[in-house]
């Protein structure tokens, strides 16, 4: 995705063109492309990461589409989200829970709390600007890191964390380089990424997987599909 894209979006979004096409898209129709490719890419037995699981949605699916033989971890940051896959999945002996964001370096930091659980994010300059408050102390840690810890290289990775994507996979190039990694799904949140001032980190994220030997694709106007 070029430069001129990136803005057009932007200009299509500030002038209400994005609004309206969501509005007449059919209900349901925003995940089904990316499910459809998540269900073709995890195979019975995989490792599965789910870096910024919120409720476990996913993490429940994976789980499924693993069986007893895979394994799927669930990256949340929130305590409150991480006791609700809990309760989501009590008897799953192959799922683990990791009450942490991942990032760019093994660190400590806040998360800004929304109204709704989707729109927690990790605290910017920004925010501390602006004087946000409701924001909780967070642990950090890079991809490879936590790889490292858990000893096992995943196979396939959905990452949504509400803006910080390129931080995430900055954090996390040695499983990236991994041939094991065979395919990546990244929610990519073109807005508040210009909010960060990081208007081209779309183009940079796929740049960055196609420099680890992936073909990239978009799925749908948000989400881009690595694979090998």
């Amino acid at each position: 995705m070029n430069s001129w894209i990136i803005k057009l979006r932007s200009f299509a979004r500030k002038t209400g063109v994005i609004g309206l096409i969501n509005r007449l898209r059919p209900a349901g129709s925003y995940e089904h492309r990316v499910h459809a490719a998540l269900t073709a890419a995890v195979k019975p037995g995989d490792v599965v990461w789910d870096v910024g699981a919120n409720i476990g949605l996913y993490s429940e699916q994976f789980c499924q589409w693993v069986g007893e033989d895979g394994f799927v971890v669930a990256f949340e940051p929130w305590t409150e989200c991480c006791e609700r896959i809990r309760e989501r999945l009590p008897d799953c002996q192959w799922l683990r829970v990791e009450n942490i964001a991942l990032g760019e370096a093994d660190a400590t930091g806040r998360l800004v709390i929304g109204a709704r659980s989707v729109e927690n994010h990790i605290q910017t300059e920004a925010d501390r600007r602006n004087g946000m408050v409701g924001s909780i102390p967070v642990v950090i840690c890079r991809g490879d890191t936590a790889c490292n810890r858990l000893g096992r290289i995943p196979n396939v990775v959905k990452v949504d964390v509400e803006g910080y994507e390129e931080e995430v996979l900055e954090g996390m190039g040695g499983v990236l380089a991994s041939p094991v990694l065979r395919g990546i799904m990244v929610e990519v949140h073109f807005f508040k990424l210009e909010k960060r001032g990081r208007l081209t980190a779309p183009s940079r994220i796929q740049h960055l997987l196609k420099d680890k030997g992936f073909r990239t694709r978009w799925v749908d106007a948000s989400h881009l599909f690595a694979t090998r």
